[in-house]
């Protein structure tokens, strides 16, 4: 069981950063049991980054188990992206993150961050998934996809 009581969170009604003891909301902790066309990957940024191309050989890369979540991220950002990847993005993190919450533990500390809103604050620039709060993007509020997803999945 989480210990809300000791974070600044039960103030302001939100949890705001997946780390610490919220680490397991990001896309970056270990899940194994995630497949995307049926081939499991470490992690969902594994999945996720492995997503952006339908080319099965440059899918490979992000199943080597020397790759990190970051590294992943890194390298999926020199990708050559499917052309449809505006239009299933979404949908494939969706997906993805739904399969890491299959996970009984997991999913149960997702359930005992109710009622908090779930918001992917970062400082990464991420706007879409998340809410970046860099001195650029303090007072502009990120889209927070992923926040939304994670409480769309705590609240079924």
């Amino acid at each position: 069981m989480l210990n809300l009581s000791m974070t600044n969170k039960i103030e302001t009604n939100k949890i705001d950063r997946f780390d610490g003891a919220y680490r397991f909301l990001s896309n970056f902790w270990p899940s194994p049991w995630v497949e995307l066309d049926g081939v499991a990957y470490h992690s969902v940024e594994h999945a996720y980054q492995a997503a952006k191309t339908l080319n099965l050989n440059d899918r490979k890369q992000f199943n080597d188990g020397t790759i990190t979540a970051g590294a992943a991220k890194r390298i999926g950002q020199s990708l050559i992206i499917r052309p449809d990847w505006e239009l299933v993005k979404v949908y494939t993190m969706t997906d993805l993150v739904e399969q890491k919450f299959q996970d009984e533990k997991l999913f149960g500390l997702l359930i005992e961050t109710f009622p908090f809103d779930l918001i992917e604050g970062n400082n990464w620039h991420d706007d879409f998934w998340g809410d970046c709060k860099c001195e650029k993007h303090k007072d502009i509020p990120g889209l927070n996809n992923l926040g939304k997803i994670l409480m769309k999945i705590r609240d079924r």
